[in-house]
């Protein structure tokens, strides 16, 4: 990750910060190293006064019509999105193709579910990350 994608996902994060859910879907996004760069791109972050943020209802709306919009992803890459959209806890979408995942991916996503439901320790703390 670049100097720049790095420091908007720690801008993302920050705003993110207490709120287990968001936290890991930020960290999922930022790890996964698709997202942000296409989020910004296609103006789905934006400084809302209060810091930077992911417009997570326009990007669950974008995942229902995946690749007949603004944004470009794999298969694969679009599941992980719209995971990320889950794990909000604001956002009903389908999960059906998550075999699509690689191992790295499948990891990814065990590890943010994890986060999003007990923490970031308790997640670390089952070493889902581990090589």
């Amino acid at each position: 990750m670049n100097h720049d994608k790095t420091a908007l996902a720690a801008r993302l994060a920050e705003r993110a910060a207490g709120a287990w859910q968001e936290e890991a879907a930020v960290w999922l996004l930022a790890t996964h190293d698709h997202w942000l760069p296409e989020l910004e791109r296609t103006g789905l972050i934006h400084d809302d006064g209060d810091g930077y943020r992911i417009a997570w209802r326009q990007v669950a709306s974008t995942c229902l019509s995946a690749g007949d919009g603004p944004l470009v992803g794999t298969p694969s890459e679009w599941q992980v999105l719209r995971l990320a959209c889950l794990l909000t806890g604001r956002h009903a979408l389908s999960l059906a193709n998550l075999s699509l995942l690689d191992e790295t991916n499948k990891r990814l996503a065990l590890h943010a579910v994890a986060w999003a439901s007990s923490g970031r320790a308790w997640a670390d703390s089952l070493t889902l990350l581990a090589d």
